[in-house]
């Protein structure tokens, strides 16, 4: 009696496992794959949440280099006029073409980010952090940019592949409520997996 109670216990968590793996997919499995096809060393690919525009293309004198525009409805909850504002960028640096150095930017983004020529505005780091997305490093940085529209949060995630640097950047309200793109970008960017 007592080994039957053991194996529905067992059986009875190892659905809850199987279920609770599978929900993490359900809420982004109806939302449009993006990649870019056409540059093959482009090897990752994410799920676009719904109503949000993308556009893409190679960046202008930088070779191996691409910008991926991610716009919401909103940026923020009091933005009055949808898709008025850009608040998540993508850059792809392809390895070998591109002159993206990971050391220069690690040096940049890991301490306070001088945004004046002068040094009297800065981006404050809040905070760093990393973590795995599919088999995928991420280093996120923090900063907070003070503005007179108020206080800007902007994060940094940065990733690479066999075949390529990423560095996708946010800029949200700074110590807001979570709202519906705070859901939907951290959704979007536990999607991202290597295509091969």
């Amino acid at each position: 009696m007592h080994q039957r109670i053991k194996l529905a216990l067992l059986l009875s968590l190892a659905t809850l496992l199987i279920l609770a793996a599978c929900s993490g997919d359900s809420a982004t499995q109806d939302w449009k794959v993006f990649t870019i096809e056409q540059e093959p060393s482009f090897n990752i690919q994410f799920r676009l949440p719904p109503r949000w525009l993308i556009d893409y293309a190679p960046t202008i004198g930088k070779t191996g280099q691409w910008d991926v525009i991610l716009v919401p409805p909103k940026c923020s909850p009091d933005q009055e006029v949808e898709y008025q504002q850009n608040c998540v960028t993508l850059f792809a640096h392809i390895k070998g073409p591109s002159t993206f150095s990971k050391e220069a930017f690690f040096d940049l983004t890991s301490g306070d980010i001088s945004l004046s020529p002068d040094g009297s505005s800065t981006a404050k780091l809040i905070g760093q952090d990393s973590f795995r997305v599919n088999g995928i490093k991420v280093e996120e940085f923090n900063h907070l940019i003070t503005t007179s529209l108020g206080d800007v949060e902007m994060s940094t995630y940065f990733f690479e592949t066999d075949s390529a640097y990423f560095t996708l950047i946010t800029n949200l309200p700074y110590g807001a409520p979570e709202s519906e793109i705070d859901q939907n970008f951290d959704l979007l960017l536990r999607s991202i997996e290597k295509t091969k």
